[in-house]
Parts: structure tokens; sequence; C-alpha cells
């Protein structure tokens, strides 16, 4: 596992939800699975880190955020609850800002939308409770690598 970091891969992962810190804003579903769930985003944050990494470990860093974003995009592109700002995510903005979707795998057991986030927040409970572990395994290894205490290994 030396051409790509498993800790890279699950921050890329998490980093497209990065939106959700304006979750209370009036504008948050305008750009949530836009902005932040694209391509050029996830691409972006890819290179900003393996610039960002130290020598020799640039690429295992660039590749590993660039498969974790990839993932993200794909499930959120195929389990899309929340048709209030468009079915599946904006794959391919600022060039195209239509929503893709090859296929959808949930579908909405509520009224709430993001729109208000206190009624949507129940809703997804059990998306958060299935997240949560993926969260907390890529907060460890970003924790123990300022560390210094991964093994190579899991690096």
């Amino acid at each position: 596992m030396k051409n790509i970091s498993l800790s890279a891969v699950l921050i890329g992962a998490v980093l497209p939800d990065l939106d959700f810190i304006f979750i209370f804003l009036e504008w948050f579903n305008q750009v949530h699975r836009i902005v932040s769930h694209n391509l050029l985003y996830v691409v972006l944050f890819s290179i900003i880190g393996a610039m960002a990494a130290p020598a020799g470990r640039k690429k295992a860093v660039g590749m590993g955020l660039l498969t974790g974003g990839i993932m993200h995009l794909f499930v959120d592109s195929i389990m899309d609850n929340n048709p209030s700002n468009g079915e599946g995510i904006a794959l391919f903005w600022p060039f195209y800002a239509g929503s893709v979707s090859p296929f959808n795998l949930l579908e909405l057991q509520s009224e709430a939308t993001w729109q208000e986030p206190l009624k949507m927040i129940p809703v997804m409970l059990p998306v958060f409770l299935y997240e949560l572990p993926f969260y907390l395994v890529a907060l460890f290894l970003f924790l123990r690598r300022k560390t210094g205490q991964v093994a190579p290994h899991l690096s």
C-alpha cells in the first residue's frame, strides 16, 4: 500500500461533505451536492493534499484523496434521499450543473428535506450512524499520523 495512503482515502471520502458546516444557513440546500460534490472539487483537493504532503508521500496522499473522494461521489450519486436539491450530484459542475445519477437506491421516507435541517436530521440518523465509524477511523488515522504513530502498512 505504498502507492496509496489509507488515511488519505478515508479523509478524501469525507471531504465532499465539508459543506455541512453551512447546514443552518439559508442557501445550504442550493449548494449541497453541487459545489463540493463534483470531480473538479475532488481533483483540486487531491492536488492540494498532494502538494501539502511530505516528500515521498505526495503521490500516495494525492491518490488516496482522489480515490476516497470519487468513492463518495459515486455513493452519493446512487443513494439520494433529498430530492429538494435534485436527485444525484452535479458531477461536472461548474461546466454542467445538471445532476447525475445512474440509478437511485433510496426513496425518501419523509417529507422533510435539508431545507429544514432540524427535521431532516432524525430522518438521516440511520445514515449518520452508518457513516460514523468511517469518520472516526479517518479522524483516528489522521491524529495518529500527526503524532507519527501510524504503522507503515496503514499509512
